[in-house]
């Protein structure tokens, strides 16, 4: 398990930059942390509710798990589950993440530090 620090696209969507993946591991898991720091919560959690699936299609892409702290809801955690890391940053890097990103709600602020990618190895589901 490795933090990864976030940095800042064109369309300020963290990206990961992740390490050595065993290749034994079932599957490699990339979440994503967020809070929203401009009370478009709702907007931002209906655009997960209808987005697109954009992502699905990916080769190597098995699932993805949105979910949200109870004791901080302006917080997102995006869990996505690859096949390996291989397919994960061939996706990452191609135009289909950036259009994956396109639901995202105009005018949406995330909060400064709240933000985060971490890259993971599954060991048992």
């Amino acid at each position: 398990m490795r933090e990864i620090p976030a940095q800042r696209s064109e369309a300020s969507v963290p990206t990961a930059h992740c390490g050595p993946f065993s290749a034994a591991a079932a599957e490699f898991a990339v979440i994503s942390k967020f809070a929203v720091g401009n009370g478009m919560t709702a907007q931002v959690k209906e655009a997960f509710r209808n987005r697109p699936h954009k992502v699905d299609g990916a080769d190597g892409f098995q699932r993805m798990e949105v979910i949200s702290p109870l004791d901080d809801p302006n917080e997102i955690w995006l869990i996505t589950f690859w096949r390996d890391e291989a397919s994960y940053k061939v996706w990452h890097r191609s135009h289909l993440y950036r259009a994956s990103h396109e639901g995202i709600p105009k005018g949406l602020k995330l909060a400064p530090k709240k933000t985060a990618i971490r890259c993971f190895e599954s060991v048992s589901s």
